[in-house]
């Protein structure tokens, strides 16, 4: 499966030097830098016209996430991909019927779509280890969510009782041999597409699970207790900051 960045064929290059990390997350971004070529998600480069800063991003587990800071570059003139992510109603609507559910976590999502040989040139990132460029479709490009969402619908399109939202898929059906089947075509599809899941963050055959922040059972789909408790205690906005805030959690589920 791969992935094609469209850009403007008029764009100029847009080239930044390497911004200063911070000393306490120097090794951590060196160690993750290494990662990523090892692992052939990033190749280093001698030359670019096109190269963004990064920004390191501490995850929960103490080690980071290195995203290039597109906005700089490459998503200043790219065609974004306007497929939709689904809304989280229509996907849910999907899966009446079912009594128990599988639901599977997508490793490293986006980074598992190899980037076309065009389109590598647009991901470069400049560090204070020189300049990398992106192999797979990385964090941080504007049309990375369209482009990742219609790969992978695309990949299961046809299988009943299944729906993606971005890296979760959520398998289901009428009865235990039809779930059963329904992700045996999953599995195998994604295998033959060489892409991996967190097993970790997999759950199978379960009476009710949580996706996309709704509770799901064979009685039907409810709003989560910690989100809606979350909207009872918020306090009283107190600045347009704040005031955002506290509508987009009262839009979740609207």
């Amino acid at each position: 499966m791969e992935a094609k960045i469209y850009v403007d064929e008029k764009a100029t290059p847009r080239y930044f030097k390497a911004r200063p990390v911070p000393y306490a997350l120097k090794k951590r971004v060196e160690d993750e830098l290494e990662r990523l070529e090892k692992e052939g998600i990033i190749s280093p480069v001698e030359f670019s016209e096109w190269a963004a800063p990064i920004v390191p991003v501490m995850k929960t587990n103490g080690d980071v996430r290195i995203c290039g800071d597109c906005k700089c570059t490459v998503n200043q003139v790219s065609k974004l991909d306007n497929y939709l992510i689904p809304k989280t109603e229509d996907l849910l609507a999907t899966l009446g019927g079912g009594k128990k559910f599988t639901k599977l976590d997508m490793s490293q999502a986006y980074q598992q779509l190899k980037l076309d040989e065009d389109s590598k040139k647009y991901t470069t990132i400049n560090t204070h280890k020189g300049l990398f460029q992106y192999n797979r479709l990385p964090f941080g490009v504007s049309s990375s969510p369209g482009i990742f969402q219609r790969a992978i619908e695309n990949l299961l399109q046809g299988i009943p009782h299944v729906v993606v939202r971005m890296d979760d898929i959520l398998v289901s059906g009428e009865d235990d041999t039809a779930h059963l089947d329904n992700l045996s075509s999953v599995l195998s599809r994604l295998l033959e597409a060489g892409l991996r899941l967190r097993q970790e963050k997999c759950c199978f055959m379960q009476p009710e699970v949580i996706y996309c922040g709704y509770g799901i059972n064979g009685e039907g789909v409810y709003p989560v207790a910690a989100k809606v408790d979350a909207i009872k205690n918020a306090p009283a906005p107190r600045d347009v900051t704040q005031l955002r805030a506290f509508l987009g959690m009262m839009n979740y589920y609207h």
